[in-house]
């Protein structure tokens, strides 16, 4: 077993992106030095950083001087791979440079989003209470929805289904003839009743948002484009403030995160000229267009979780 873990460890270290150390000459210059692997070396500040990674259920084997030389000793087979690596020249590799450059184009976007958006989103407790006291009758426990749903492959698609309703033609009847969730549509889309946490968080919210009889508008999610009609409510139990702040915090954390990123897009949009060539956009081909069509049932969006 303490094999096993380590060598899970092991590979785990070996796939971090950009662990090369090479990567860290300012730092190595002003850390003591624990080790030398060939003209290259391992820092204090290195290994401090290194081990914070590991994750908790594996850290026990790493514990006093003999878990610090073993976790050293997992350093230097790094070490050893990596300057092998480069002396093949996978550093000049097309698939490496390609991850290198998705890497840094990632890291830096996370970055300037944490600035911009994570750093200047704050909700103070005033803000939670004051949300509380204005909706106070909405916040309960046990509550259950109960909706129907359209489950369309596109925007247009969905958009012309809902075209159709809004004209009069039968919500349940559309579901039938057209939702790709073949399981909710045999009953005229009908998903059940379900609590919180048993659909995807932007169907529930949507779900939420209705009042009973309403239809919503397309709605994207990861299976797809759908219609929700909301049929039924089960209220629960009145939820008191405790019982509810945290729930309020993510919520209005999330509306301030979502209204930075929104502006701040925005403002990058003004300095800097966009431009789109529809025809390459229509020839460029998507990986799974080219897939055959599920089995009937398979298909299913499943946004309930298993039990």
């Amino acid at each position: 077993m303490r094999h096993t873990i380590c060598s899970v460890f092991v590979a785990a270290s070996l796939l971090a992106p950009l662990a090369g150390c090479d990567t860290l000459t300012g730092e190595k210059a002003d850390s003591p030095v624990i080790a030398t692997v060939g003209k290259d070396m391992i820092t204090e500040n290195e290994f401090s950083r290194e081990v914070a990674r590991v994750p908790e259920w594996a850290r026990p084997q790493f514990n006093g001087e003999e878990g610090k030389d073993k976790f050293l000793d997992e350093l230097i087979k790094r070490e050893l791979i990596y300057q092998h690596a480069k002396d093949m020249k996978l550093d000049r590799d097309k698939e490496y440079v390609t991850k290198v450059e998705d890497f840094e184009k990632m890291t830096l976007v996370s970055m300037v989003l944490k600035k911009e958006v994570e750093e200047k989103a704050f909700v103070d407790d005033a803000e939670v209470k004051a949300f509380f006291d204005q909706n106070e009758d909405k916040f309960t426990i046990g509550t259950e929805l109960r909706a129907s749903h359209i489950l369309l492959e596109t925007e247009d698609e969905a958009a012309q289904v809902r075209d159709r309703i809004k004209k009069g033609e039968d919500f349940a009847t559309l579901a039938k003839e057209l939702s790709r969730d073949k399981g909710s549509a045999e009953k005229g889309g009908d998903l059940g009743f379900f609590g919180r946490g048993k659909m995807v968080p932007e169907f529930e919210r949507a779900a939420a948002a209705l009042k009973p009889g309403e239809v919503s508008e397309p709605l994207r999610t990861r299976f797809g484009y759908h219609i929700i009609k909301l049929t039924d409510i089960k209220k629960g139990e009145p939820a008191n403030f405790e019982q509810s702040k945290e729930s309020i915090r993510r919520q209005l954390l999330a509306e301030k995160r979502k209204n930075l990123f929104d502006s701040f897009v925005e403002k990058l949009k003004g300095d800097i000229k966009i431009t789109k060539d529809e025809n390459a956009l229509s020839a460029a081909a998507l990986p799974w267009e080219a897939e055959q069509e599920p089995a009937a049932g398979a298909a299913e969006p499943e946004e309930k979780k298993a039990e």
